[in-house]
């Protein structure tokens, strides 16, 4: 009877170990998708939390979406930054986490170090913020959460493929604006010459003098006096179009949010 006693009391050691173990490390059973401010309908959550996932094992990264009705007063940046060290910080090719916060309605997306050099900040708050806010803004969040997910995906393909992270500004061509340019300048010229030749009743001076009525103008004098000068300083207004911000916060963070 010890014997057995014994054999069952150490089976069940063992599996507290075992259940010890999986629960020291949360970042990896942490859910792609919580939604707290119960933003979603059930079947939206399904498709949304199925889409993160598939993402998530293409690229080999942990791409999530967190809403909460409150951030308990905390910054929604510095919040986001909280929970994606305490529960996404195990992905080796980097996370990348979208927070909506309701009771100040503000968005975040944060970056970690890894992922901050594959999704720039500037990608984040331009052309990312461009595919959802709209969405947001009409209430519209399981289509604004895909299409983050799709930009996620698109961007992150773009680096596998290119080995560097897109950078709009890179796409600017400046043979294609020399060419325009040159094309601008030869038809431009052409009109011009074309309608200064129709002017037929307009000649040319032959002097500068010409160009002076006489009887209108006549100067007996003339005096320099500097009286005074006056400097205003105006300081130039702020965009703060949408509040958008980079993080560029602690621990390399990447990202930025805005209100909606």
């Amino acid at each position: 009877m010890k014997k057995i006693f014994a054999i069952v009391t150490m089976l069940v050691s063992l599996l507290l170990a075992v259940t010890t173990g999986f629960a020291a490390t949360p970042a990896q059973q942490y859910p792609s998708l919580v939604d707290g401010a119960t933003l979603l309908k059930p079947v939206d959550k399904t498709n949304l939390l199925s889409k993160l996932r598939q993402i998530e094992q293409k690229h080999g990264i942990r791409c999530a979406v967190l809403t909460v009705k409150s951030t308990q007063g905390m910054d929604v940046g510095r919040y986001a930054e909280s929970v994606q060290d305490q529960y996404f910080a195990n992905a080796e090719k980097g996370s990348i986490l979208m927070v909506i916060s309701m009771d100040k309605r503000k968005w975040h997306i944060t970056t970690d170090k890894t992922m901050r050099t594959k999704i720039i900040d500037k990608v984040v708050t331009g052309e990312m913020k461009d595919a959802f806010l709209n969405d947001l803004k009409k209430a519209n969040y399981a289509s604004a959460f895909n299409k983050y997910a799709n930009k996620v995906d698109e961007l992150m393909t773009y680096y596998e493929k290119e080995g560097e992270a897109y950078d709009p500004s890179k796409e600017f061509s400046f043979g294609a604006a020399g060419i325009a340019a040159i094309i601008s300048f030869l038809i431009g010229g052409s009109v011009k010459k074309s309608m200064v030749a129709s002017m037929s009743n307009v000649t040319n001076a032959v002097a500068a003098g010409q160009y002076l009525k006489r009887e209108t103008f006549n100067l007996i004098g003339q005096n320099d006096r500097y009286l005074y000068t006056h400097t205003t300083v105006v300081p130039k207004a702020k965009n703060r179009d949408d509040d958008d911000s980079s993080s560029g916060g602690s621990g390399g963070h990447g990202g930025g949010g805005g209100s909606f």
